[in-house]
C-alpha cells in the first residue's frame, strides 16, 4: 500500500513538474500597474478586470496596499483593462500584450460616479521596458500581414530585428526555407518554438516545420537574457505565436501569381533552350531573338476562424497551395555529361 502511494506520488510530482516548465515556456506576456488619484496616491481594492478582446476571456483582480496590480501568463493580443473603485469615474484602457513582454499600466482615476466611463484608447508604450533585462523584439501581425514576401515565409522577416540575418536554405527542405542567425551564432542552433512546443530540426538545425504567414499571430526574436517565455539556448530563440479565432467568424481567401512576363531576367547571359515549354529560340536570317525562359508560379489559400462555444472555445484553420513550374538551364562542364 505504501509503495503504491508512493509511486502515485512520484507520478504527480513528475506530472506537475512538467506542467510547471510547460507553462513557463508558453509565449505570453504581463500586465501590471498601479490604480492612481488625481494626486498620485494609491487607490487600495480597487477592481481590476483586463479582458481580451478577440474571444472575451476575462482575468479579474484587485489593487494591493500599495496600489499595484499584475496579471501575468496572459497570450499575446489586444485587450482592454478597467478599474473601477469607490467615488472614482471607471477607467477603461486599451493595450497591446506582446510575447514575452511587461506592459505598465497605470490607471490614473478621476474623481466621479463610478458609472461614468473614461475610455482612452491606443494608449501607447514607452519605448523603454523598465520591467526586463532582456533584448528582443516582436515582428507583429500587422507587419507579418503587410510586408510583402517572396515565397509568404515568415521566417524572412526576421531580419527587421537588429542584429538578426536571414538566409536562404534550400528547396529540397521545404520546411526550412530560411535560416534564422542571432548576433553571429549558428544558425543551426537558434532554438525555435511553436506555442511552446520545440520544432528545431534536432539533427541538422534550423526549423523543422513551416508555416503560412497566415497562421502565425506574431513571433519574438530573444538574443540575450531570455524572459521565461523562452526556452534554453546559447546563441538566441525565435518564438512563435499561431493565430486563433474569436467569438466572431473572419475568413479570407486569396490568390498569388506571377511568371517570366512579370520578372526580370534571372542572369546575366541569355541562354537559348529549345523544349515544348520554353519555345523561345527564334532564327530569322543572321539574327536569333532570347526571350526569358518560361516561368510560372500560382500560390493559392483560404483561411477561416471563429467560435465553437463563445468565451470557451475557438477554431482557426489555414490552407495554402504552392506550385511553380520553370525552366531551369544546365551546363554541364563533364565530358561523360556532355550529351545530357
Amino acid at each position: 500500500m505504501r509503495r503504491s502511494a508512493s509511486y502515485a506520488f512520484s507520478v504527480w510530482l513528475l506530472i506537475s513538474a512538467l506542467t510547471a516548465f510547460a507553462l513557463a515556456q508558453a509565449p505570453v506576456g504581463t500586465i501590471s500597474g498601479a490604480t492612481l488619484d488625481p494626486s498620485g496616491s494609491a487607490i487600495r481594492n480597487a477592481s481590476i478586470t483586463i479582458r481580451n478582446k478577440a474571444n472575451g476571456a476575462e482575468r479579474k483582480l484587485r489593487s494591493d496596499e500599495e496600489g499595484t496590480f499584475s496579471a501575468p501568463s496572459l497570450p499575446a493580443g489586444e485587450y482592454e483593462v478597467t478599474a473601477q473603485a469607490d467615488g472614482f469615474r471607471t477607467l477603461l484602457q486599451e493595450v497591446t500584450v506582446s510575447t514575452g513582454s511587461v506592459l505598465k499600466v497605470d490607471m490614473k482615476m478621476e474623481v466621479g460616479q463610478k458609472t461614468e466611463i473614461v475610455t482612452i484608447e491606443g494608449a501607447g508604450t514607452s519605448q523603454l521596458n523598465y520591467e526586463s533585462h532582456s533584448i528582443d523584439g516582436v515582428i507583429t501581425r500587422q507587419k507579418i500581414q503587410e510586408l510583402p514576401l517572396n515565397g509568404r515565409s515568415f521566417l524572412q522577416l526576421a531580419f527587421l530585428e537588429p542584429g538578426v540575418s536571414t538566409s536562404s536554405g534550400t528547396t529540397s527542405q521545404y520546411n526550412s526555407l530560411f535560416s534564422v542567425s542571432i548576433l553571429g551564432g549558428a544558425s543551426n542552433k537558434t532554438a525555435i518554438t511553436v506555442d511552446g512546443g520545440n520544432v528545431r530540426n534536432s539533427i541538422e538545425g534550423d526549423t523543422g516545420m513551416n508555416f503560412s504567414q497566415e497562421v502565425i499571430q506574431e513571433f519574438q526574436l530573444s538574443s540575450s537574457n531570455f524572459d521565461l517565455s523562452t526556452g534554453i539556448t546559447s546563441v538566441g530563440a525565435v518564438n512563435i505565436v499561431s493565430r486563433s479565432g474569436g467569438n466572431e467568424f473572419h475568413g479570407s481567401g486569396y490568390y498569388f501569381f506571377r511568371d517570366h512576363n512579370m520578372s526580370a531576367y534571372p542572369g546575366l547571359k541569355r541562354v537559348c533552350v529549345e523544349s515544348p515549354n520554353n519555345p523561345v529560340c527564334l532564327n530569322a536570317g543572321e539574327k536569333k531573338r532570347v526571350e526569358d525562359p518560361y516561368f510560372v508560379r500560382s500560390n493559392p489559400g483560404v483561411w477561416f476562424g471563429g467560435p465553437i462555444i463563445k468565451n470557451r472555445a475557438y477554431f482557426f484553420t489555414n490552407y495554402e497551395y504552392s506550385r511553380q513550374v520553370q525552366a531551369f538551364v544546365v551546363q554541364p562542364n563533364v565530358p561523360s555529361l556532355s550529351g545530357l
